[in-house]
């Protein structure tokens, strides 16, 4: 692979700018700063001999999930990847008494493997972070960017929520035709950009509401000189990626950046995933600059929804990836299995190192190796995520699903809010302790 072969093109062609030009009015919210020095990322390598290093106990493994056991936050929807909108400082919003999540949804009514082609943002509010109301579209079908919005991340400052999010293919394709199961809706486009909109809490007391959005832009695209062009689907099924953004701001430096899921330019393999690296400019979190990943490898083709976490003065990245997403050289059900990955750093830009040696922090199952997914960790070092599927029979494989019937997709995918896990963390290890009832403290 073809190791830090942007940073000439970096150095002398200036840094590569995807700013916003629709966003306007929205504030800096922090001092300009000097420019990240894209030499400064150390990039490391998470490699074949890593993974090997792999061995299920119960300190790695996720207790089984039975199918009841997940709560429903939004009924009659598909829910999957959660996230709540967080202060500027990782902390979780509280806003008007509330907490309010994210979540990608689709209808139930279609079988779970579609879900993907049809998702839409919506938002529930706790105050608890037990029970939830279902408020809704986070957007309305006339301002959103692409087909589709996968997975992103979301913040609240002074009355102002900033939404990021992926925007997923073309507007205008077929989606009426996905939702009644039309037999031809034809084909789905699969280009991936990072897309903002703000917006106002409206003054309505006793729930929160979103007003005054702003238009919506993309602000980072790949630039195939660092991360691959997001354009489509390889000859393995594997979507490129330029996804799931994560906004972090460093304490030591005080700078915001943006960590999401891409795959490294250069020699172009299925395998070669990236934690991709943006910063804020000048701190205005409407405009982006793209900087050297900080973890990639050659044996994984998506290390998914990156995010950190700083916990004891050290920096933790965790992401999360699936069994069919290794490599042949290193794919296997029980030791490179579904599961939450991590990396830890003494300075945020690096160099990171695999935690527990091989960077497996928590796995489904051996025995149900699909039943939850997604994972994101909060700041107490409790995680969400989802439930997916449940009790499969032993020698099917997630390609085999779909085919196995509505009937089958009702017994065996969830699609709720799972139990929360809780993390130990003692410096370069970190293992599962204990489980919590699904919910956001």
């Amino acid at each position: 692979m073809k190791r830090n072969a942007w940073l000439p093109f970096l150095v002398a062609g200036g840094f590569l700018l995807f700013a916003s030009c629709d966003v306007d009015d929205t504030p800096v919210v922090g001092d300009p700063t000097e420019p990240t020095d894209p030499a400064g990322v150390q990039t490391v390598e998470w490699t074949a001999e890593q993974v090997r290093m792999i061995s299920r106990n119960s300190g790695n493994t996720i207790p089984r999930v039975d199918f009841d056991e997940g709560v429903d936050v939004m009924p009659g929807y598909h829910q999957w990847d959660y996230w709540p909108i967080l202060n500027l400082d990782g902390s979780i919003a509280n806003i008007n008494g509330y907490r309010v999540m994210i979540v990608l949804t689709a209808p139930d009514t279609v079988l779970s493997g579609k879900r993907h082609d049809i998702v839409r943002h919506r938002y529930a509010i706790s105050s608890d972070g037990v029970n939830w109301e279902d408020k809704g579209m986070v957007f309305t079908e006339d301002e959103i960017i692409g087909s589709r919005q996968w997975a992103g991340a979301a913040y609240y400052d002074q009355g102002q929520v900033y939404f990021y999010y992926t925007a997923t293919g073309d507007k205008g394709e077929n989606m009426e035709g996905r939702l009644s199961s039309d037999p031809n809706p034809g084909d789905l486009s699969y280009d991936q950009r990072i897309a903002l909109a703000t917006a106002q809490v409206s003054g309505e007391a006793g729930t929160v509401n979103f007003e005054n959005y702003s238009q919506h832009s993309v602000i980072l695209e790949a630039d195939g000189q660092i991360y691959q062009e997001a354009t489509g689907i390889d000859e393995t099924g594997t979507v490129f990626a330029m996804r799931d953004p994560f906004v972090y701001r460093d304490p030591e430096t005080n700078k915001f950046y943006m960590t999401f899921t891409a795959r490294e330019a250069g020699d172009i393999t299925t395998y070669n995933g990236a934690v991709g690296l943006a910063e804020a400019v000048d701190n205005d979190l409407t405009n982006w600059r793209l900087l050297p990943p900080l973890v990639v490898t050659d044996i994984n083709s998506e290390l998914e929804r990156p995010h950190f976490i700083l916990y004891e003065n050290r920096y933790y990245l965790y992401f999360s990836t699936h069994i069919e997403k290794f490599s042949p050289e290193v794919m296997d059900r029980v030791n490179s299995p579904e599961g939450m990955y991590g990396f830890v750093a003494d300075d945020f830009l690096g160099p990171y190192e695999p935690l527990n040696g091989s960077a497996l922090v928590a796995a489904n199952p051996v025995e149900d190796p699909y039943a939850t997914f997604s994972w994101h960790v909060l700041q107490d070092n409790t995680v969400l995520s989802n439930t997916n599927y449940y009790n499969i029979q032993p020698g099917l494989e997630v390609g085999d699903f779909g085919a196995l019937g509505e009937d089958w997709d009702r017994r065996h995918f969830g699609g709720t809010l799972a139990p929360r896990l809780v993390l130990s963390v003692d410096g370069n290890e970190v293992t599962l302790t204990n489980t919590l009832p699904p919910s956001l403290p």
